[in-house]
């Protein structure tokens, strides 16, 4: 597997480089997001927890891949900024937080739910 980054485009706003990976993989299977990270991470010199691959296009035939990757300043930010499907897509427990993000939101869902029918029986 041979990498390159073909773009860094700072995004001052968000405390981020947003860069685009281009991967050349003949003859083996698209690279991991563990991969890509531990790449991107060596590249700019900064820990893996602060870079989240986004999304990761392969093109057919061709043994090459493009990856859309976000590297923050600092884990907290990145945490506030991303989404939960990516931050779960990109840390090794990410299934287990996703999980508990879903249970919250079915739990404030049933609390809406209860306040609107006991609001309804008052009328």
């Amino acid at each position: 597997m041979e990498a390159k980054l073909e773009s860094v485009r700072e995004n001052r706003l968000l405390n981020r480089r947003e860069t685009i990976v281009v991967i050349f993989h003949q003859g083996q299977g698209t690279p991991t997001r563990q991969q890509i990270r531990e790449f991107v991470a060596s590249q700019l010199g900064v820990s893996q927890d602060t870079v989240f691959v986004r999304k990761i296009e392969s093109s057919f035939g061709l043994g090459m891949s493009k990856a859309e990757v976000h590297v923050y300043n600092s884990s907290d930010v990145a945490k506030a900024v991303e989404p939960a499907y990516i931050i779960a897509r990109n840390i090794p427990d990410g299934k287990k937080i996703l999980e508990e993000i879903k249970k919250r939101r079915a739990e404030r869902r049933e609390k809406r739910r209860r306040k609107k029918k006991g609001a309804a029986k008052k009328k």
